[in-house]
């Protein structure tokens, strides 16, 4: 059997955890659950900007793109922020809508991490079907979570 990469474990985890604070009632619906996992994943996926993996994430930044450490802070900043907007009912669909927003942009760099098997932490990438395809499970999560 293959072994998970992290990304996936991670998602896994991330996702138990939604559940099982829905089940113990810590969650009020089951629109709830979503929305946690993204906060979940975009607080984590955040942090993880301002560690030694910044430099895995300029690996997956197009050759044309300059400052390329300035966007992998950025970006970091960025999902850090959202996550905690998402936490709020006030700020919630506004940092919905810009995560969406978000995932749309950052996408090229998935694409061409895809495209060019670029590694991260060593691990071949998805492909491109099965990253967009993360991607707009992605946007259906924040949707029903943060903004129906």
């Amino acid at each position: 059997m293959k072994k998970l990469n992290a990304f996936y474990r991670m998602l896994i985890v991330f996702c138990l955890l939604a559940l099982g604070a829905k089940l113990f009632g810590f969650l009020k619906n089951w629109q709830e659950v979503p929305l946690w996992v993204m906060i979940q994943m975009f607080l984590f996926a955040g942090i993880s900007h301002f560690t030694p993996l910044r430099h895995e994430f300029v690996k997956m930044i197009p050759p044309m793109i300059p400052w390329k450490m300035f966007w992998v802070y950025l970006t970091g900043v960025l999902e850090i922020v959202g996550a905690i907007d998402l936490i709020d009912p006030v700020t919630r669909p506004y940092a919905a809508w810009a995560l969406i927003a978000f995932l749309v942009l950052v996408f090229p760099a998935n694409y061409y991490a895809a495209k060019n098997g670029i590694r991260f932490r060593g691990v071949k990438p998805p492909s491109a079907l099965v990253r967009g395809s993360i991607q707009i499970l992605f946007i259906v999560a924040l949707y029903v979570g943060g903004i129906l």
